[in-house]
């Protein structure tokens, strides 16, 4: 059990980490409108949002996802504090419009730890 935990904190980081680099790097948007506007133009690669955000909110970020083909993933161990120190700024929703970024924290988010 103790090594399970080491491994989700481990995936945790690294994805705080990518998270980290694609806001340096000018390949986040971040909040609900700015990730919407990303999902509509198909800018956005992925969206990720904060295990804590509002059921609305959530439903509506996963109505556009879905409408337009994009892969949307719940951040389930990171909550909007978390996903803000992050990325720099607070938010609770967060596109990345990187394909090199998205694919690894996709990635580390669907394995099976």
């Amino acid at each position: 059990m103790k090594i399970l935990k080491e491994s989700v904190k481990i995936l945790k980081n690294k994805i705080i980490a990518l998270l980290g680099f694609a806001a340096k790097s000018g390949s986040l948007c971040y909040g609900f409108e700015s990730t919407v506007s990303a999902v509509r133009a198909g800018k956005a690669k992925g969206v990720f949002f904060a295990s804590d955000i509002s059921a609305k909110s959530r439903k509506e970020i996963l109505f556009y996802s879905n409408r337009f083909s994009v892969r949307a993933f719940e951040l389930k161990d990171m909550n909007i504090t978390e996903l803000s120190n992050a990325t720099g700024k607070r938010c609770a929703v967060v596109a990345v419009t990187n394909n090199s970024f998205c694919k690894p924290i996709v990635s580390y988010l669907t394995s099976d730890v």
